[in-house]
């Protein structure tokens, strides 16, 4: 018993000492993504466009979604004459980021390459003033808002309905407001969801694509879709995907061509 104890006791140590060295080793050996963030901005820097464009890729791949990841990552496929890629991972960036700037001058940059461009219409003003609502959060800050309000109300009723000191006008339209906020960020928290779920647009990676008439080969060509060109996806088949351009235009390609936002 005594030896079973010991040779447990050994196993055990062994195992520990080799995870401990073969654990802290392999992650010693990999660079934290921060060091290869910074690894990726100083190939760009020495015009090294491909290998940046790579490790920010990798970082993407890795499930890492910041606005600026998507900009590099963007910038540095432009620079690598990967306007599909730079197209996609912009409109990305500005999916986490809608307001930036920056994002928006370098998305108009790249779209000038695109062949045979065409420019979404400008959104009314009421759809700028609801698109703005919707950038207020995140999906994740709307989700909590629902929280607090829902909770705020529950204690603003109880104290109106229960404690005779605290009856009176003023909390009661407190109430209102405050029910008010909640069904606005309910309705706000399942819109969002929806948007973050919605990939029914999508950036065109391969050039000089014939859209078909039908979802065949050998169906009549439409017109030509260029490299980078942002389509709706409004249906699909197992290998053609049904695409409308902003003007309207519409076909079938492979969706293999496709990659979705």
């Amino acid at each position: 018993m005594r030896n079973y104890r010991k040779s447990t006791i050994i196993f055990f140590a062994t195992g520990l000492w080799v995870l401990l060295v073969t654990g802290f080793g392999s992650r010693a050996s990999v660079p934290e993504p921060q060091q290869r963030f910074e690894a990726a901005n100083n190939l760009y820097n020495q015009s090294k466009y491909t290998a940046a464009a790579g490790i920010y890729q990798e970082l993407i791949t890795e499930g890492y979604n910041e606005p600026s990841l998507y900009f590099n990552a963007g910038n540095a496929s432009y620079k690598a004459g990967k306007t599909g890629t730079a197209i996609y991972n912009y409109e990305k960036a500005l999916q986490l980021s809608p307001d930036n700037a920056a994002v928006k001058h370098n998305l108009a940059i790249a779209n000038q390459k695109v062949s045979g461009y065409v420019q979404e219409l400008p959104l009314v003003f009421f759809q700028q003033w609801w698109q703005q609502l919707q950038h207020l959060h995140r999906a994740n800050g709307w989700a909590i808002g629902c929280l607090i309000f829902f909770w705020l109300l529950v204690a603003g009723f109880l104290l109106n309905t229960y404690l005779p000191g605290w009856k009176n006008k003023f909390l009661r339209w407190g109430n209102y407001a405050l029910g008010a906020l909640f069904l606005l960020y309910v309705i706000m928290a399942v819109d969002a969801y929806l948007i973050a779920n919605d990939h029914s647009a999508g950036i065109v990676m391969s050039s000089n694509i014939r859209a078909k008439a039908a979802p065949d080969d050998n169906s009549k060509d439409t017109f030509e879709v260029g490299e980078g060109m942002k389509v709706q996806i409004t249906d699909a088949t197992n290998d053609f995907c049904k695409i409308t351009l902003a003007d309207g235009k519409s076909g079938w390609i492979a969706c293999t061509n496709i990659k979705r936002l």
